[in-house]
This record gives structure tokens, sequence and C-alpha cells, in this order.
């Protein structure tokens, strides 16, 4: 830490106010550590207080002492808190920010992430489920369903969780298995926009042994918006979300336990996938603005709709002085062949240029062999470890995506950004719709070998010490460039574009590049004192790895690497309860280095449509303070009010030459842009999607009123402050500060398990953007959820 302390002096006054922080606060700690000798009874009748354990350290924790910023939400909580799926936890969560791109999910976390969003590159927040790691895909796959609780782990995660956890990790535990009995809930859901939602989950222990669950759900609304082509309403797709969850465990003798996992997905995202064009420009310049209303004006009518399995198998084996895990998954997932993916590059109701894929194939095979040490392991009074070995073997990319472009477009002028070989081909015929096609895979092949130990030096003070190895390969297979015969129709001949056959093609160069290997160590340190045995401070150095990866989506040049990128981070943080347990208050300043962060440009004449690059440098600084606080825990023990906020100061360090779209013009400037504009210098830019200020607060009231039942009130006010959801600092691109209000309203009644809730988000209908993308015809807009309302029903028996 001394390091970090002795930063740039943006960080020293963040050090100095978070000192102060810590200085009024000592008192309460001090208060806190003398009252434990005369505790005061309290009761406990809000679903949010809770205690729980977590495994962020690959073993059971309580969460309130590990060395790790992180917020842990069990499902009551989450109930009360409204919450659904992963998007929804940045309004209860500071520092986190969803947005989307294509309907692909980004995601920052304290200022890391990254603008890469295809197949052929990983997210920066990695997302497990029951310990598996989930591969990323097209489309959210984001709804929660029936789970134990949810850790958001903040900070590189590179030791222990691997790859793609630069910014951080999501780990969703599901529901518990019961050992005898069974236990169900049916939950429906009803709201505007002909919203619907059912829930059902269903375990019970069918032997001694034997154990089982399933879950199912089935979500779909409409619209929240219209399209409209030329002041006539065309039919636009809904968005439904449909999944089935299978769990079985086995108990193989007395210390052997078997669990196997299955679940099956499918899911049809509009809605992130019809854009307005707010501020045409470039190739669009002259056109009339769309008014940012959530109505549209696309002649493509856009989607993606998806299908994914999972196959997960754990052994755990209790084999006396340690524990050993076993974990397998074997994940899959594309687009539906008979629908695909389509998007209106141009955003226009004139027929541009748009984009469609009938195969986007992902895959996922991980293995992971664990062993951790447990109470009768040697030295266990002072030294707990886990060391571990895993194994991945991945790809994803797109088998064949094509590219049209027509009508308004101006095709000489995208016909200029093509190679000779492609224009000497399609110069006599400019008359006619133009299709290019292209394909490309990545293939991933990763190594690592991973252990940490917490060693207690004293009686308070533990020290953490743990590394990751990793090596990786990867490749790029099938990338091509063809000339669809412009005779070929699509919509007369579909299925050509949905299966194998390219005999209709012109092929006009096929791409072949070297393996890029790397090998790469993900250190952490963590030293924590515990002051009493409800307050901590600890201080940490992490670090992790976003995995190289080649650009794939190159209809105009040959293919590219992008290096990997590499973020260190610094964190003096203190968890605490205090005054009898009524009040957790936990805190934390940090800092964070990125090394060469993926950054990425939507254009045709930047070298091949969507191309990622490396900047030189990012850094993040911040201060963040979160508080569950039962402030009448005697006269008002029901009531209970969770807070948090943070302010995050992340910014380019060394970003000399940048690629993007002139905010006057909307020409491309940088390297590979067509109109030869020199880059630009993004130093001093802010990082994308990354609010300096976020805060939440949330209200509750559980009010118990006999044979009558209970009464649950609930408050919610989410704040971001303005952001930019690109690099190039376009004022075009700006998200300005916006809030959101909600609210819910329950009646539990126990002896029939039924819980009846009505519920309000965004409740003043605030207009932001969810996604905010720059391209060739000047920047498209895409709104978060409008004020949504309705009611929920929820039996359990």
């Amino acid at each position: 830490m001394i390091r970090a302390l002795n930063g740039p002096s943006r960080f020293g006054a963040i050090v100095k106010t978070s000192a102060r922080i810590l200085v009024v606060s000592s008192p309460l700690l001090a208060f806190s550590v003398e009252a434990q000798d005369a505790p005061v009874a309290k009761k406990r009748t809000n679903r949010l207080l809770e205690e729980v354990v977590v495994t962020a350290q690959k073993r059971e924790e309580n969460s309130q002492d590990v060395p790790i910023t992180m917020a842990a939400i069990g499902g009551e909580k989450l109930e009360a808190f409204g919450i659904e799926d992963t998007a929804d936890l940045q309004k209860i969560t500071p520092g986190l920010t969803f947005t989307e791109q294509y309907g692909y999910t980004l995601i920052y976390l304290r200022g890391v992430g990254s603008e890469a969003f295809l197949p052929n590159s990983e997210p920066s927040v990695a997302t497990y489920i029951d310990n598996i790691n989930i591969a990323g895909s097209h489309g959210k796959q984001d709804a929660i369903g029936p789970v134990e609780r949810i850790e958001v782990l903040k900070g590189p995660q590179g030791t222990l969780f691997g790859r793609s956890a630069t910014g951080g990790a999501i780990s969703i535990i599901s529901k518990s298995l019961p050992t005898e009995g069974y236990r169900a809930e049916l939950t429906y859901n009803k709201g505007n926009y002909e919203a619907e939602h059912i829930l059902f989950y269903g375990a019970a222990a069918l032997t001694e042994d034997l154990a089982a669950s399933v879950s199912y759900y089935d979500d779909k609304r409409e619209p929240y918006g219209k399209n409209m082509l030329f002041g006539t309403e065309t039919e636009a797709l809904d968005d439904y979300s449909k999944s089935l969850r299978v769990k079985i465990r086995y108990f193989l003798g007395e210390s052997i336990t078997l669990t196997g996992i299955y679940q099956e997905s499918e899911q049809v995202i509009a809605e992130s996938l019809r854009n307005e064009n707010i501020k045409p420009l470039g190739l669009a310049i002259g056109s009339v603005p769309d008014e940012p209303d959530r109505i549209s004006k696309n002649n493509v009518t856009g989607f993606v709709s998806s299908e994914s399995d999972l196959l997960g198998f754990i052994a755990e084996w209790a084999a006396g002085p340690v524990d050993l895990k076993f974990v397998y998954s074997d994940q899959k997932s594309n687009v539906q062949n008979d629908l695909g993916a389509h998007t209106d590059y141009d955003g226009t109701e004139f027929e541009r240029t748009s984009f469609h894929t009938y195969d986007e194939p992902t895959f996922q095979e991980t293995f992971e062999l664990q062993i951790s040490s447990n109470e009768e392991t040697w030295l266990s009074e002072d030294l707990t470890w886990v060391a571990g070995l895993y194994h991945l073997e991945a790809g994803g990319g797109f088998d064949r995506i094509f590219f049209e472009i027509s009508g308004e477009t101006g095709i000489g002028s995208i016909l200029d950004a093509l190679p000779d070989i492609v224009t000497d081909i399609l110069h006599p015929i400019t008359g006619l719709p133009i299709t290019l096609e292209s394909g490309g895979n990545i293939t991933i092949e990763s190594d690592s070998i991973y252990a940490q130990g917490d060693y207690r030096l004293t009686e308070n003070v533990t020290a953490t010490v743990g590394v990751r190895y990793q090596e990786e390969t990867r490749g790029l297979v099938r990338n091509y460039l063809d000339v669809v015969d412009p005779l070929v129709n699509r919509q007369n001949n579909i299925e050509y574009f949905k299966g194998d056959d390219r005999s209709q093609n012109i092929n006009v160069a096929n791409f072949s590049v070297p393996d890029i290997s790397d090998e790469s160590i993900a250190p952490r340190f963590a030293l924590q004192w515990f002051a009493s045995d409800s307050v901590q401070v600890f201080a940490s150095a992490s670090r992790a790895f976003k995995s190289q990866t080649y650009n794939i989506l190159n209809f105009f040049s040959a293919p590219d690497a992008v290096d990997k990128s590499t973020t260190t981070a610094f964190e003096l943080g203190f968890k605490s309860d205090l005054f009898d347990d009524t009040l957790r208050f936990n805190g934390a300043i940090f800092q964070s280095t990125t090394d060469r962060p993926i950054a990425s440009i939507v254009s045709l004449t930047s070298g091949g449509v969507v191309r990622f690059f490396n900047a030189g440098e990012s850094q993040t600084e911040g201060v963040e303070l979160e508080a569950l606080w039962q402030p009448m825990a005697n006269l008002n023990p029901g009531l209970a009010i969770n807070t948090g906020a943070s302010y995050i100061d992340a910014i380019y360090t060394d970003y000399k030459d940048g690629s993007g779209f002139d905010e006057n013009t909307g020409l491309t400037y940088g390297p590979g842009a067509l109109t030869q504009l020199p880059g630009r210098d993004f130093t001093g830019n802010r990082v994308a999607r990354t609010p300096r200020f976020s805060s939440n607060v949330s209200i509750n009231q559980f009010l118990q009123f006999g044979a009558f039942g209970d009464i649950e009130i609930g408050i919610d006010y989410a704040y971001k402050s303005e952001f930019y959801l690109t690099s190039s600092g376009n004022p075009n691109a700006l998200q300005p500060q916006y809030e959101l209000w909600g609210g819910r309203i329950s009646w539990i009644y126990e002896p029939l398990g039924l819980t009846l809730t009505g519920y309000v988000s965004n409740a003043k209908d605030e207009l932001y953007f969810v996604q905010l993308l720059e391209n060739d015809y000047g920047i498209q807009a895409n709104y978060g959820a409008p004020k949504l309302y309705g009611a929920k029903l929820k039996l359990e028996f």
C-alpha cells in the first residue's frame, strides 16, 4: 500500500478525504468495541437484515470476515429489493454499470471494463453460477431465478477466478437442495406492456441420499416503444426468455457428494436492437434526427434470437485432512437459425446498410480440480489455503455474417473503402444492392494453476498471499471475405443464407494468421486487522488479465491481433458492525491501473466494421461507502435503511492515437480510417461508462399485524452522474445524470405461504440511455426501461 499512498495527487486527495471519514467514524468503531460487553436484545424482522455466508475465497466465510469489498445479497434481500436480473444489481451496488452494444452486455465496475463486445472477446467482469464460469453470448441471459445469494466482488479477482475478472466477479449461488422433505414456490407477475412472468421452483429429498430440484421461468412483454416506417407502424418482435434448470445431488457414502446441473434457455432480445438515430452525421448527414422518444425508424427489424445450454458436474470429497472438489462444465450457445440476429446499422428508415447472421456459435468446456484445507489439515489453527488446476477450451464467432449495402448509402463512398479486388468485382453492378459475407471464429485453449493461503500472524492479524499462473493460446479459423452474387435475393433465398452453401458467392480473400500465445501471473496480497469481533481493517493488492484476441469482423482488411490488458489494483478498506449490530458500515479507497485497455470503433471505413485495439493506459481512483442501518432497533425493529455511494475518477492516462468520429461532421479519424485523418489524443478523457458519482438509498419497513399477516413497504432511489459512452469524449455521446425511483408494497401471509406485491420502477419515467453508439451514420440511441408497474403473486408450499 505504500506505493498507492504515495501515488498521484488526485489519489492523495481521496486518501485525505477518506482518512477524515475514518477519523469521524473512529468513535463509532471504538464505541462498538466497548458495546460488545453489554449486548442489547433486539429483533430482526426485516428481510434486508441478514448474515450472508460467501465463497469469495473458495471456502465458506461470513461476508464481513473477507478482505474483499463486495456486495453480498441473499435471496430474501434480493426479493425485498425487487431484483430479478443481474442488470438490476447496479441499482444497489455503487460503482457497477451495465450498458449494451448491439445486444451484447458491457459491464464496468469501479471504472474497469472494456469496449470489446463480440464473441472474440470476453467481458471484464466474470460471471459464475454455482462455481461454473458462464461463457459470454449474444443476448443477456441474466434472469436470476431462485438463488441462495449473489456475490459482487469488486476489484481484480484474477488469482482465484482467473481470466476476464479484471473489474471483478459476479458469483450467483443457486438454492441448496433439501436433505429431507420438499419445498416449492410459484410466482406469477403481471405488469404493463403486457408483461408476464412465470417462475416455478420445486426441490425435494427423493431418498436419504438423493435430492433434486427443477426451476422454470417464462418471461415476455411487448416492446417499450414502436417502430415507424415512413409514418406507418411496423410489426415488432416482443422480448421474451425461457429457461429450464435441473439440479441433482447424490450423497455417495459419508464423504462424497455428486451434483449434476443442466440448463437450457432461449430468448429474443429485440429492444436493444431497435436504435434511434438522434444525431445523423457522416454518411447520413442532412437526414432528420429522431426525437429521443422510444420511437425508432428502422427499415430492418432489429433483434437477436438465441438459445443456449449448460451441463455441469461437481464432485466433492471430504478426503480426511484435505477437501477435494472437481468442477466440469460444457456450454454451447448460438443464434436461433430460424430467426437469427439482425441490425439496421444506419438506424434510419432508408435502405442503407444492415447486418444479419444465422450462425453465431460459442462454446466453452472447463475442468477444475481444487484442493483445500479443513479443520484436520496440518497447521489448520493458523493456516487455511486452497489450490487448484484449471483447463478451458472455448471458441466463438460467426460462421457466416452478412453486410448489406444499398440505396441511400452512397455505394461509391463504401466501395472506396474496399480492397481493389472487391471494387473490381462490384463496380460493374453498383446499381444493385451489394451483400458482403465474412466469417471468423476464435479458438481458445487455456491452462492455469493457482494457490492462495491465509495465515494468522497474531490473534488479530491475518495475511493473505496468492498467485495464479496461466498459459493461453488463441487462434483464428475460417476467416474469409466473399461477395454474394447480386442476383441472389435474400427474401426469396433465405435458406441459402441460413445454410452452409456458399456456391453463389464470389470468394475475395481467405485469411490465415498464426496462433498467439501468452503467459500471465496474477498475484494477490492482503493484510487484515480485526480490531474486535465486529470491526476489521484491510489492505490489499491484486492483479488480473483480459486475454489477447484477434479482430474477426474484418470485411475490409486482414485480421490483426489485440494485446491482452492488465489491471493492477490497491485497496484500503474497513468492515464493521456497530451499535450492537444495528449499523453495518463498510468502506474503501482504491486505485487501479489498466495497462493496454481494449477499446473499439464501429465503422465501415476504419479497417473492419467492428475493430478492437489497445489504448495505452487508464487509471481509476475512488472511494466508496455502504451502510445497512436499523435506526430504531427496539422501537421499530422492522425499519431498515440500505445506502451506498461511490466516487470514481477514471481517466485515460495514455491514449495518444485514438480512433473516433468528428463531433461535427461524423467523419472517422485515426489508424485505418478511409479519410486518412490522423488519430487524436484521448489522454485525459474520462473512461467510458463510468459515472463519477453514483449512490443508492432503499428504505424498507416491515410491519407485523398478527393473524392478518405482515406488510412490507419499500422505497428505492438510485443516482448516476453524467458519463460518456465512448472513450473519445464526444459530447454527442454523453449520458446526462439521471435518477431512478421505485417502490413496492407486499402483503405476506405465512400460514398460506402467500406474498402479494404491487410494484413500480422508474416511477418518474426517466429517459436514459442503455446504449449510445457512434458509427458512420451518426449517434444512435437505445433507452432503459420506462415506468413499469404491476403485481406479483408468490406461493410457497
